[in-house]
């Protein structure tokens, strides 16, 4: 495998991936995939074959394992990856370390997801079509792609200097460091200090995507936004997606034409 650049998001998950389930340990993965998987489903998506993009520790990938599918994904943390391949019922020869930019060719699937905010790891417009771009190449004719990204009040709530919260499970705390006021198109970060491992922090560096510039990249990279949700905190999905009420947007997108 060729040397991978060691970017912001691949040193954040490296650090993180031993208490990330402990982290996230509050987030009803299969409840909201299963709304997910419906939506999907709605806007043309058939058969059984998913990739899941920046699959983590394969909690987004689970519960598709369970509802039948037949599931690669890739991660571009080897730490993160190499957990996602002890889930039951995976292959672990199909959970690859890739960046979501360089995506290997894997064949056509007819769902496609990148859940938990990793779009908004991507740091620039040249970025996000690069990635799509790798997604519409392995997407089917009617296949849909499933993506979230957090939204305005995401950032200026948790991720704003002065913003903490601890997880006591996971012996860690989160502290916003971005300068406020956050506003639209904002480099946002935010440190997790990860207790007992000798001060070790996971820093994490996001950029936050206004809607059109999402679209825009869609197009760029031959695909095509079907549907802009809301989503607020317990994975609720709302059709009237607000940026300054919800804590994300979930994207729907097919190949264009």
């Amino acid at each position: 495998m060729a040397t991978m650049t060691a970017t912001p998001a691949l040193l954040a998950y490296e650090r993180l991936a031993p208490v990330y389930d402990d982290f996230t340990d509050g987030y009803d993965h299969a409840a909201w995939i299963a709304q997910l998987e419906r939506i999907a489903r709605s806007h043309g998506a058939n058969g059984t074959r998913a990739l899941d993009v920046a699959c983590g520790t394969g909690k987004s990938f689970a519960p598709l394992l369970e509802r039948g599918y037949d599931v690669w994904a890739c991660d571009i943390s080897p730490a993160m990856a190499e957990r996602a391949r002890r889930c039951a019922g995976i292959d672990p020869d199909r959970v690859l370390v890739a960046d979501m930019r360089e995506l290997p060719e894997l064949g056509a699937f007819g769902l496609v997801t990148c859940l938990d905010d990793a779009v908004n790891y991507l740091l620039s417009e040249d970025d996000l079509v690069a990635a799509f771009a790798g997604v519409a190449r392995q997407l089917t004719a009617d296949g849909a792609y499933l993506f979230d990204t957090n939204t305005l009040a995401t950032y200026r709530a948790g991720f704003a200097e002065g913003a903490v919260f601890e997880r006591p499970l996971a012996d860690a705390v989160w502290r916003g460091e971005t300068a406020v006021p956050v506003e639209a198109g904002a480099l946002c970060m935010a440190a997790i200090e990860l207790g007992g491992r000798d001060g070790l922090i996971s820093r994490h560096v996001q950029r936050h995507h206004p809607e059109p510039t999402i679209r825009r990249a869609l197009t760029s990279a031959g695909l095509a936004c079907r549907a802009v949700l809301g989503q607020s905190t317990g994975g609720v999905l709302h059709e009237d997606a607000d940026e300054e009420v919800h804590t994300k947007l979930v994207y729907v997108a097919g190949r264009a034409g």
